[in-house]
């Protein structure tokens, strides 16, 4: 199994929002961490910061768009 480090949410919503896609350790935030991030601010009813997570989600990770420039 996979052992994912949980960051505290605020931290990678700040980090994304001014377009670092990776922790202060410059390892890139995977799926799931994203997701569970999301997940919090929909809970905490943060739909703007919902939205900048689920925009960089679906840039980040489309590999249409990612590989076949």
């Amino acid at each position: 199994m996979i052992s994912l480090k949980i960051l505290n949410k605020e931290e990678i919503f700040e980090r994304v929002s001014i377009g670092l896609p990776y922790d202060k350790n410059l390892k890139p935030y995977s799926k799931v961490q994203l997701e569970l991030a999301l997940n919090h601010f929909i809970e905490g009813e943060e739909y703007e910061k919902c939205k900048i997570i689920d925009d960089f989600i679906k840039n980040r990770f489309n590999h249409e768009d990612n590989y076949y420039k």
